[in-house]
């Protein structure tokens, strides 16, 4: 190690960067003053495993190695330019492993025991260093910078007994009379009615004022009749501490205004939460714009309605609001899009006979902006095939709603992808038969398919034959699984990211496809119905199928990762996949480089879970 007074002009600045941004200007002159430069050569050891560290060390040139001490070929990480270490060793005053200079390396050393003192004065500093990924560029902000005081409330509030109306619970034999009486007095907009068998989880069914109305005044039903017999039932339920935006997206899903609220741990019924409440908070158009596609009885009124989806999207992206929130959103919006679209253009003798099915991002409900469509069909066993002229008529509308023409024809115009139930059942086993790349990416691309419209029982029935062939076939994952690994992650053997051609990389290919198709293997491995790649991986974290860790690292990687994409499509800044690298600032850089360490774990993971290479 040589020590020296020379510093570069980047010195003092990587002290302005996360997590050094969190500290005050008097706590950053004291860092500036009291930290030492030095220099150091390939085979020096920077700290000793069980030694006391005396820095927190910051790699301005070069690369350090950390590794067991006891077994020089177990390997734990690779620290380059910007990188900081070892945060833990310093807190705990102990080194758990050694940290060896491999690259010639110019080292920024800050003194242990004023980075601890930093930690206990300023707890923001100390979260900052704990931050997962997730947090961080939640804290970067986007757009102006700073999410709307009122949007930041609504998207990021939980429900809570603030937020719901009082519920009066009435036997289901009070007559209409009486329950219209028990609404004026107590000014209540809906009742909760007990004693039904076909209620919800706690036998209870809604009536509301315009219930009452249209059995009075349109169905002229007796006054004394009891209410039991108009109850809304069963009713949709969900549980206090969950968003209020979610509860948005399961009204405008579900075409309802309330939704009882429940204690999720007691089973104690806390309110009601009515759709006003939550626009009066929200200040959002979505529930307006579902209505709206519902509403529509004309082609050309649902094309007109469906730039207004993607504006939307838009909108809330650039406000700062999480992506996995405006991924919901969109693909909510879009299935009551698609549905009407399928009701208005085919006749309704053939509404029950097929089974329209969105493929890819759009099947996940991970599509923010339009990409090409992806679609099949299903057609029921023992009918015919819709003419080809009103699949092809299907086709050249969604490109009139703002879905591309799919490049590789996936397609209900193409009658590859319009298939009997039997027809499909037949694919299945040919896919696992040939196992080409083709035929991996075909099954890919139905294991993820969602019923849009049509008869949801055909879709079950393709899983059903899809379970039986893989459970005499387990070993076939094995070549499945491959395509996630097919791809490099773009980083250099030291951690730093690889720039492709003018300077750009395909992000998809890097780190988005290898993390959706391995997680998409593992649901299908372990049979899971879920569709997104968060839900996936909630699933299997909850089935102890994934550690924990991992799980948690992946679902941050593959939201900020798709966020980087999106900033990019956003802003203009790239077409499609193609991160412009050179229009990141350091903090989206490093967080790039981050996720793509942790795709890279991944992929080992896959590799010995699936015996690959």
């Amino acid at each position: 190690m040589i020590a020296t007074e020379t510093r570069s002009t980047d010195y003092e600045a990587r002290f302005h960067q996360p997590p050094f941004d969190r500290l005050t200007e008097d706590q950053r002159r004291q860092l500036i003053r009291r930290t030492s430069l030095c220099w150091y050569r390939p085979g020096e050891k920077l700290i000793q495993a069980g030694s006391e560290p005396l820095s927190l060390m910051v790699v301005q040139r070069g690369v350090i190695e950390e590794r067991d001490a006891a077994n020089h070929q177990a390997i734990y990480a690779h620290y380059a330019e910007d990188d900081l270490f070892d945060v833990r060793g310093v807190l705990e005053q102990q080194a758990r492993h050694e940290y060896i200079c491999l690259e010639e390396a110019l080292i920024q050393e800050i003194p242990a025991e004023l980075f601890r003192v930093f930690c206990q004065d300023n707890p923001q500093f100390e979260q900052g260093l704990k931050a997962g990924l997730g947090e961080k560029y939640d804290n970067l902000g986007v757009g102006d910078g700073s999410l709307r005081p009122a949007m930041a409330e609504f998207m990021l509030g939980v429900i809570g007994p603030e937020h719901c109306d009082p519920v009066h619970i009435i036997p289901a034999h009070t007559g209409l009379t009486d329950a219209a009486r028990m609404l004026e007095n107590q000014n209540l907009d809906a009742l909760l009615v007990e004693g039904l068998d076909d209620g919800d989880i706690s036998g209870l069914g809604m009536v509301t004022r315009t219930d009452l109305l249209r059995a009075v005044a349109l169905e002229q039903m007796p006054l004394n009749t009891g209410v039991g017999l108009i109850a809304v039932k069963p009713l949709i339920h969900m549980n206090q501490g969950d968003y209020l935006f979610d509860a948005l997206l399961t009204m405008t899903e579900r075409h309802i205004e309330r939704v009882v609220i429940y204690k999720p741990s007691s089973g104690e019924l806390v309110g009601l939460l009515s759709l006003n409440r939550i626009l009066s908070l929200a200040s959002s158009h979505s529930h307006l714009l579902a209505m709206r596609i519902a509403r529509a009885e004309t082609l050309p009124e649902l094309i007109a309605l469906s730039p207004d989806i993607e504006k939307q999207a838009r909108s809330l992206f650039e406000n700062g609001v999480r992506t996995g929130f405006v991924m919901k959103l969109v693909s909510t919006l879009n299935d009551k899009l698609l549905r009407r679209l399928f009701e208005l253009h085919f006749p309704k003798e053939w509404h029950a006979q097929l089974c329209l099915l969105a493929l890819g991002s759009e099947g996940r409900g991970e599509q923010v902006i339009k990409t090409d469509q992806d679609n099949a069909l299903i057609v029921k066993d023992g009918s015919s095939l819709p003419p080809q002229s009103l699949l092809d008529s299907f086709t050249q509308l969604l490109i009139q709603c703002g879905w591309p023409r799919c490049e590789g024809e996936v397609m209900v115009c193409n009658p590859h992808w319009v298939q009997s139930q039997s027809g499909w059942h037949g694919r299945i086993q040919r896919w696992m038969d040939q196992s080409t790349p083709q035929a991996m990416m075909e099954m890919a691309m139905m294991v993820d398919a969602r019923c849009v419209a049509g008869n949801a029982e055909l879709l079950d029935d393709f899983h059903r034959v899809l379970d039986e062939s893989l459970g005499r076939r387990e070993a076939f994952l094995s070549t499945f699984v491959a395509p996630a690994l097919g791809f490099d992650t773009r980083l250099t053997f030291f951690g730093r990211i690889k720039a492709g051609k003018d300077h750009r990389m395909d992000i998809k290919k890097a780190g988005i496809f290898p993390v959706v198709h391995g997680v998409r293997t593992l649901a299908l491995e372990h049979r899971l119905r879920e569709l997104s790649t968060v839900e996936r991986l909630s699933a299997l974290k909850a089935k102890g199928k994934i550690d924990a860790e991992l799980a948690s690292k992946l679902e941050e990687a593959f939201l900020v990762l798709n966020r980087l994409r999106l900033e990019q499509q956003v802003s203009g800044v790239c077409d499609g996949n193609a991160l412009d690298l050179d229009a990141l600032d350091y903090r989206r850089r490093d967080m790039l480089r981050h996720c793509l360490h942790t795709v890279k774990k991944f992929h080992q993971f896959l590799q010995r879970h699936f015996h690959v290479g």
